[in-house]
């Protein structure tokens, strides 16, 4: 009887030292700085071909360093370098052509500026012609008069009246000779503006040649896949000669610096998760070493308490998403490995 009585105090006594510590637990816990638990997340970038062409190198392994830029996978592309020679060749010949087309316009408009020129010349020569002719008819109307009076000879008569005729003529054959220079103007003037129209096509033609040219550099600048980030490989999908279409995605970078994670605040310490405020990060695989971050974001909505995830009050069960970032530029911080956050100087009495 007296040692079952004994035990029973010894189960007492250890019950009692338990839920002391765990009274004394669950204070520390309260009275600690706000946190929690995260996990390491990192920036991951996928190196995607664009066109449908034949690995030739991939010059990266799993694990290796890259920065951004840096040229990883090279494709075959015979095939779009074809297409960028074909290309730049359309546009030198079109540029030819436009220049030739670019002569005969400036030839052309030259020709109707002389078929006009030639039209107000002989236009003015006709008014002086005009003029002269009018002359000439006054003086022999004047001297009709005066021969019946006996004041002009015959011969004066003969001489103005044949240089009325002159006159005349000459106007008449200076009129065939600006409407056929007129005629030569509207010529000119219509292969002007065909040799324009050809000019501007010609122009329209390397413009269409120069965006060829550009969209098949851009197609042969895809047969080298760079790396988007600075950053180590984490797969390798494709090996050499094999063929990949656009879309396949060949390789995947992963960025470690900076190392972001996330973690869930409850309702009650929420005033203690300020963007901008410096945090703490502990990891069990790098044990008596901390890691400094801040915190990047505070969610605007509240959600309730993950299962995966413990808070310090059961009983809010109201929780708000951080996220932190921190330098890792040792790489020591890995994408999966979990940490413990702490915002320093938020205990609480």
């Amino acid at each position: 009887m007296k040692r079952i009585a004994g035990i029973f105090i010894v189960l007492i006594v250890v019950f009692s030292v338990g839920i002391a510590l765990k009274v004394r637990e669950n204070r520390a816990a309260l009275s600690g700085p706000s946190g929690g638990s995260g996990i390491i997340e990192g920036t991951e970038a996928d190196v995607v071909a664009r066109i449908p062409a034949r690995i030739t190198k991939v010059l990266v392994d799993e694990g290796d360093a890259v920065e951004a830029g840096q040229v990883l996978v090279e494709l075959d592309c015979r095939e779009q370098q074809a297409v960028l020679r074909a290309a730049q060749a359309r546009e030198e010949a079109g540029k030819s052509q436009a220049k030739a087309a670019e002569a005969q316009m400036r030839a052309a408009l030259g020709a109707s500026e002389a078929a006009q020129a030639q039209v107000g010349a002989a236009g003015a020569q006709r008014e002086a012609l005009e003029t002269g002719h009018g002359v000439a008819t006054r003086q022999l109307t004047r001297l009709e008069k005066l021969e019946g009076e006996g004041g002009a000879t015959e011969m004066e008569l003969d001489r103005v009246s044949g240089q009325a005729r002159q006159l005349s003529e000459q106007i008449r054959a200076l009129d065939a000779q600006v409407k056929a220079a007129k005629g030569q103007a509207m010529a000119a003037k219509g292969q002007a503006e065909a040799a324009r129209a050809q000019a501007e096509a010609a122009v329209v033609a390397v413009t269409a040649a120069e965006a060829d040219v550009a969209r098949a550099e851009s197609l042969v600048e895809e047969c080298t896949l760079r790396s988007p980030l600075t950053g180590y490989v984490e797969v390798r999908a494709y090996e050499p000669q094999e063929v990949v279409l656009p879309g396949t995605r060949v390789l995947t970078v992963v960025r470690l610096s900076p190392a972001k994670t996330s973690f869930y605040i409850p309702n009650a310490e929420l005033a203690e998760a300020k963007v901008g405020r410096k945090v703490t990060f502990t990891a069990d695989a790098w044990p008596g070493k901390t890691f400094e971050g801040a915190i990047t974001q505070v969610a605007k909505d509240a959600e309730f308490t993950p299962r995966n995830v413990q808070t310090r009050e059961d009983r809010d069960r109201l929780v708000y998403r951080v996220e932190v970032r921190a330098e890792n530029a040792e790489g020591l911080l890995r994408p999966g490995m979990p940490v413990e956050v702490t915002i320093p100087g938020s205990e609480r009495e």
